[in-house]
């Protein structure tokens, strides 16, 4: 009778050591993907200007990237600087120049020349991440001008 009772007993405390790590492990696992959400960039498109194409990017810090043209323009009369164009987001990889490119942070001269060789290279791009075969392009910049780009 005694076995019986240790059997159970022993049971008891697997099955209450068995909740516990599963439920650990979702605790775990859900603050990995809150962790993820907060720290990717956010894409929406402007629901007044659905049909113009502005695109607002968005990351964790609450820095907010608008192609509202007219903005854009007003900021660069303040700022004195009319050589550079307006660019408007998402760009074409297979369409956009060099001067379009170096708008996005994270892409300088260099880099945006490279992107167009290799447009060339190619014969055009398919998908926006054929641009990590770029020598000096890793994930962590891709994942950085990804959102700014399209195909």
């Amino acid at each position: 009778m005694e076995k019986q009772t240790e059997k159970k007993t022993a049971v008891k405390s697997d099955k209450r050591s068995t909740m516990l790590l599963i439920a650990i492990a979702l605790i775990v696992l859900g603050a990995v993907f809150i962790y993820i959400a907060l720290g990717q960039p956010k894409i929406s498109h402007a629901a007044s200007d659905a049909g113009s194409g502005e695109t607002s990017v968005s990351s964790a810090e609450n820095t907010t990237v608008t192609n509202n043209e007219n903005a854009y323009k007003a900021d660069l009369q303040s700022s004195g600087n009319s050589s550079v164009p307006a660019v408007s987001y998402p760009l074409n990889l297979n369409t956009c120049t060099v001067q379009e490119l170096m708008q996005i942070d994270g892409i300088g001269e260099t880099r945006a020349n490279a992107i167009l060789a290799y447009r060339e290279h190619i014969g055009g791009y398919t998908s926006v991440e054929q641009i990590k075969n770029i020598s000096g392009i890793s994930d962590g910049i891709y994942n950085s001008i990804a959102p700014y780009l399209t195909v």
